[in-house]
């Protein structure tokens, strides 16, 4: 985006804001082995914290985030930043699984209010360079995403596992000043716009995107509810645990940007499948090896695979929304990304006690490049991936 470019300065807020409610929401996931062992919860309780997390963030992503097509995008985000200081004041005060599970949940409800609207705002922007600004924006958020663990694990050690939370509430409250003091646009509307989404799924081009973000997202739920205690199990540590993420969000941070450049030249739509169907051999990699280094090197391959991947699917998401539906359409494929995941948290985080991690890591890999072929077959003849409708108008609204 060019430096004189009239959405460039708006583009850097949400680029800002996106980065700070990432890392205010993301302490708790390395710290879940820390807060498994003090208050003694199962391997299943790790899914049931993950699945409240993502159920939430499901119900938000259907009920709230299409209000930001109704002109109420600030609302949608501060909803958001608040829910977030919440989420992180609760986890710090915690006795134990529920409580623990409701600070996810409403940790869950933030980035359910941020990540759509963050996304169909930068989307609206321009079509020209949609999927890079989409793959710097997947950029930052990732991490912003690391900054909350590497730090908790730093912090765990010398101060105690509730510190981490209180320090991560003072990100929240900066997000919640940086969205309140900033003017942001509007997106195009439409008699229906701020409805709840679900009916979206009726239009091809919607559940083509709703598919092709279920393929990407299937692992994810696997790695959110399983990663920190898989590594654990293998011997690292919980700051070793942080160091992991960040040998992941570094190279897909450098690389992200470039793989939405890849998806504005070779369309979205046959980038996305293809990338997807390319992560299921790095799954089945992890689980074969029990020193934590090697999965740890293993995950920097499937970062650079992944920094292609997500800016071709949500791009593929932000070019199948019809005019007016842009927060709603993004709504959608979220939810049902989070639906996904939060079944797959429960499903796996079952498997690794029963039968440990190479069956698990395995069955979510063959599932994951299974969607991704049903996908490749969803898609409505001629939709590469440029987008449907005529992209939404930018305008400067003083709410």
């Amino acid at each position: 985006m060019s430096l004189r470019s009239p959405g460039r300065a708006v583009f850097l807020v949400l680029l800002g804001a996106t980065a700070l409610g990432a890392a205010g929401n993301s302490a708790i996931f390395a710290l879940l082995p820390e807060l498994q062992d003090r208050y003694g919860f199962s391997d299943a309780g790790l899914g049931v914290i993950t699945a409240a997390g993502f159920g939430m963030s499901f119900l938000v992503q259907l009920l709230v985030a299409p209000l930001a097509d109704r002109g109420h995008p600030r609302l949608v985000l501060i909803i958001g930043a608040v829910a977030s200081v919440a989420g992180n004041i609760v986890c710090a005060t915690s006795s134990g699984l529920w409580t623990i599970s409701a600070a996810r949940a409403l940790i869950g409800a933030a980035s359910g209010c941020f990540a759509p609207t963050a996304r169909a705002l930068a989307a609206s922007i321009s079509t020209e360079g949609r999927a890079e600004r989409l793959g710097r924006m997947a950029s930052i958020e990732t991490a912003g995403f690391v900054v909350g663990p590497v730090i908790g694990g730093a912090l765990v050690g010398p101060f105690g596992v509730r510190w981490p939370f209180v320090v991560f509430c003072a990100l929240g409250i900066a997000n919640i000043v940086l969205v309140s003091s900033i003017q942001l646009p509007e997106l195009q509307r439409r008699t229906d716009s701020g409805r709840i989404s679900i009916g979206l799924i009726r239009e091809r081009p919607v559940l083509y995107a709703v598919v092709t973000t279920t393929a990407y997202s299937l692992p994810i739920g696997m790695y959110d509810a399983l990663w920190a205690r898989y590594l654990t199990d293998r011997g690292a540590s919980s700051l070793l645990v942080g160091v992991s993420l960040a040998c992941y969000a570094v190279p897909f941070t450098v690389l992200a940007g470039f793989g939405g450049r890849l998806t504005d030249r070779y369309g979205a739509g046959r980038v996305a499948v293809i990338s997807t169907l390319m992560v299921a051999p790095f799954t089945v990699a992890y689980s074969l090896f029990t020193n934590p280094w090697i999965p740890i090197a293993i995950g920097i391959g499937e970062a650079v695979v992944s920094a292609v991947a997500l800016p071709a699917t949500q791009t593929v998401t932000a070019n199948a929304a019809p005019p007016g539906r842009a927060a709603g359409t993004q709504g959608l494929a979220g939810a049902t990304s989070v639906a996904t995941m939060a079944v797959v948290a429960l499903v796996s985080s079952a498997l690794y006690g029963a039968y440990g991690p190479r069956t698990t890591f395995i069955s979510v890999a063959i599932t994951g490049a299974t969607i991704a072929l049903i996908a490749r077959a969803l898609r409505p003849a001629g939709f590469a991936g440029a987008p449907v409708p005529a992209p939404p108008v930018v305008v400067e609204s003083h709410r």
